[in-house]
């Protein structure tokens, strides 16, 4: 694929650029944007000094945006999304990112917690609170990160201990009888030693959705996460200790279930087309009437199309459970600083769906998880205070331990040859080397080298097997009498370890005319593990070996600021190579997708980021995301509805163009007093949410607006705020799952439209 003739104007704008600051900066102002420090380079800069394309947000800017949950980041940035379903949320970088059914399969965006990789998707769900800020990093960004960083890295630091007492509490109450409760309290414990415990509770006792068959609410919220640090400051040493446990007794978001079966056979014509709704006459669910022949149309068909109105007879239950923490060593050398980050991470899965939101017993899941991970990174760095050169070297090994006990029930009562029962054991031992070094030719001009080395292994025990009834064992609902194997590990072609190689590498360098500008262009490959996708493969077939991704990116980008640093642009534009991509697919005979590898993805966009502060108090931001990408490959699939071939197609979560915005507003009131007024608002073109491109699978774009207003004291002492999320009441699918072949459509929804008052108390 060939830059285009607007891309390379981009360019010659980027340079434009710089030249263009120098006059302006002539002009004087007294109000200029603060600075925001991050660590993407593993050390304190300024984001507008790191030539990487990156987005950034303080806790204090996520608590104004009402940002509860990764979801509400990803809005935020341009070219990013939040694949999110069953409790698993993977984020979806200009169009790289996990689309998997079940979550044993790592991302290729990587997500770390106080600098500890998170393997897995469910594992963010209950440790995002006390937040200091979050880092959102495009790109590879294997020559300074754990694993799997093809498409990215987004960073969590929570909130350390300090030296001097203080603490916080957040009330709030919204909507659906929502409780909300964060706070924390930190300060000294004796001689260099200081403490910090935080925690945070909600409590959502009416749900989002309306039960018709069983007459209640679905969609209930019952979380709860507690954190505590120690941090020893000697003469020459650090130490962080920090733990944190986390409960989820929630419900999940139920789907809509929409049929695609003509009573007389054969697909109706508006699932084909995609305009299909829960009261279409004559688009029935394919299972229900093959195993429930002469029953009342009215049964099958809810009539009428409302998504959050549900008819499931059994409700969507979870009981998850997290602990987990981190030991971070420092000592300073004379010339270098000496890292070690000993993680360990632990979660318990116990949920279960009524997957086809039927008011019968037809298909039900219950998932049941139990993981294990240990991670450990030694670092060593240079003092970054050398004229010429700096560096950054270090080793990474993480061990996963992932057992799987999924059970698939279809029609249960009627026949049992359809249920499946996933059961297999996964361990991942995964080693790197990498190093980064940066080198200062000059004044203004530096180059930056970065290599990494990575041998990783996967074995897999187990695979799916027939089952009949159901029992609860031990608190795991599992068939009472287990069948054959359906599909074997023992059985995979090449067998049931996967051991792989890589070395992947970068090179960038960095212009500085003047402190106000920068241009970056850098060339860089990533890699992410291969593994099996083996959930519920209905034949030998579908559990499948997937070898590595592979990937090589161009970047070249700039980061200026105009007016006395009170208007800043930063742009980018890019281009991927991509081979060997997973995607997720529909097969004939699975009641879930499957994950494959697809040869050749290419990929070229671009973005833009304002920040602008043309009066005291008034911040304007806006973002903008252009992505074009299609599967290059020439590949043909059999699905449920017949062979569609993949050439030319987009990615799944791939919209090609994407906008936010935040608007905020500071004005005292008297001496004593301030107010807030902010909203931030996001735009996300129509996209697929599966590969394969059908109309029934694609989403129309949407907008989603946000509000806040706060009165507070002017020493910030308390404040008070009443806001709103999704004030628009937009109705959209983060997650769907279609399946032609067993007739049914299954589209879950985001919440509507939320509001509340919180009260924050600093002391």
């Amino acid at each position: 694929m060939k830059l285009t003739a607007q891309p390379k104007c981009l360019v010659m704008a980027m340079l434009g650029v710089t030249a263009l600051t120098q006059q302006i900066n002539a002009q004087e102002s007294a109000f200029s944007i603060e600075e925001v420090i991050v660590t993407a380079q593993k050390r304190a800069q300024s984001v507008q000094d790191v030539g990487i394309t990156m987005s950034a947000f303080g806790g204090d800017e996520l608590k104004e945006m009402n940002v509860s949950d990764v979801v509400n980041v990803a809005a935020n940035v341009p070219n990013v999304q939040v694949n999110y379903g069953l409790g698993n949320n993977f984020f979806n970088i200009r169009g790289l990112g996990l689309n998997e059914f079940t979550a044993n399969l790592d991302a290729p965006v990587a997500v770390h917690v106080d600098e500890v990789y998170q393997s897995k998707g469910f594992l963010t769900g209950m440790t995002l609170f006390d937040i200091e800020r979050v880092e959102v990093l495009k790109g590879p960004q294997g020559d300074l990160f754990g694993r799997n960083t093809t498409g990215g890295a987004v960073n969590f630091f929570t909130r350390r201990p300090e030296d001097t007492f203080s603490g916080n509490v957040t009330l709030g109450y919204g909507n659906y009888q929502t409780q909300n409760f964060e706070g924390y309290v930190t300060g000294p414990i004796a001689d260099n030693l200081s403490g910090r415990l935080s925690g945070y509770m909600t409590r959502q006792e009416e749900g989002f959705y309306k039960n018709t068959t069983r007459g209640t609410t679905e969609g209930k919220v019952d979380e709860i996460g507690l954190r505590g640090q120690l941090l020893w400051n000697l003469e020459d040493t650090e130490i962080l200790l920090s733990l944190h446990y986390g409960k989820d007794r929630s419900e999940l978001l139920p789907y809509e279930g929409l049929g695609n079966t003509q009573l007389e056979g054969g697909f109706c014509p508006e699932y084909l087309d995609g305009s299909v709704k829960g009261n279409t006459p004559n688009c029935l669910r394919g299972l229900d009437l093959l195993f429930n022949p002469g029953a009342p149309i009215s049964q099958y068909q809810p009539g009428e199309d409302d998504p959050y109105t549900t008819q499931n007879n059994l409700s969507f239950t979870v009981d998850n459970e997290a602990f987990g923490g981190l030991v971070k060593v420092e000592h300073k050398f004379d010339n270098a600083i000496l890292t070690s980050i000993t993680g360990y991470e632990n979660f318990d899965q116990n949920q279960r769906e009524d997957s086809d939101n039927s008011s019968i017993q037809s298909i039900e899941v219950y998932w049941y998880t139990e993981f294990e991970q240990f991670t450990q990174e030694f670092r060593l760095t240079s003092d970054l205070d050398h004229d010429r050169y700096n560096y950054i070297i270090g080793l990474f090994y993480e061990h996963d331990d992932y057992y799987n006990g999924d059970y698939l029930t279809a029609y249960a009562n009627v026949f049992d040859g359809l249920n499946n029962y996933s059961r297999y054991n996964q361990t991942v031992d995964a080693f790197a080397a990498f190093a980064h070094l940066e080198f200062q030719l000059t004044e203004s001009f530096r180059i930056i080298n970065g290599v990494r080395f990575t041998w990783e292994e996967t074995e897999l025990n187990g695979g799916t097997f027939g089952g009949s009834g159901i029992t609860d064992f031990g608190g795991e609902e599992k068939p009472e009498t287990i069948g054959a194997a359906i599909a074997s590990s023992d059985l995979i072609e090449g067998g049931n370890v996967r051991r792989d190689e890589d070395v992947s590498f970068k090179v960038s360098a960095e212009w500085t005319p003047n402190n106000d500008s920068m241009v970056y262009a850098s060339v860089s490959t990533g890699f992410r593990s291969g593994g099996f996708s083996v959930a519920f493969a209905n034949s030998q077939d579908e559990l499948t070996a997937l070898a590595p991704e592979e990937m090589t990116a161009y970047e070249v980008g700039f980061k200026s600021s105009w007016m006395e640093d009170t208007f800043r642009l930063n742009g980018a534009m890019f281009r991927y190579d991509f081979r060997d991509g997973h995607i997720d697919v529909d097969a004939p005979g699975s009641p879930v997708p499957i994950t494959i590898n697809a040869a050749e993805i290419e990929t070229i966009g671009a973005e833009l980021d304002l920040h602008w502060r043309p009066l005291e108090g008034l911040d304007l931001k806006a973002g903008m995301g252009w992505v074009d990408n299609e599967v290059k490959s020439d590949l043909t699939l059999a699905t449920g509805i017949g062979p569609v071939s993949l050439k030319g197609n987009r990615p799944a979560f791939s919209p090609e163009w994407t906008f936010n915005g935040q608007v905020r507003y500071e004005a005292p009131i008297g001496d004593s007093m301030t107010a807030i007024f902010s909203t931030d608002f996001s735009w996300r073109d129509d996209h697929y949410l599966e590969v394969n491109n059908q109309p029934s699978n694609l989403l129309e774009a949407y907008w989603l607006v946000n509000a806040r207003i706060s009165i507070g004291s002017a020493d910030d002492q308390w404040r008070a705020s009443i806001w709103g999320k999704n004030i628009t009441e937009e109705e959209y699918t983060p997650y769907l799952n279609d399946l032609p072949a067993f007739g049914w459509l299954l589209k879950g929804y985001a919440p509507p439209a939320t509001y509340g008052i919180s009260l924050d108390y600093n002391f």
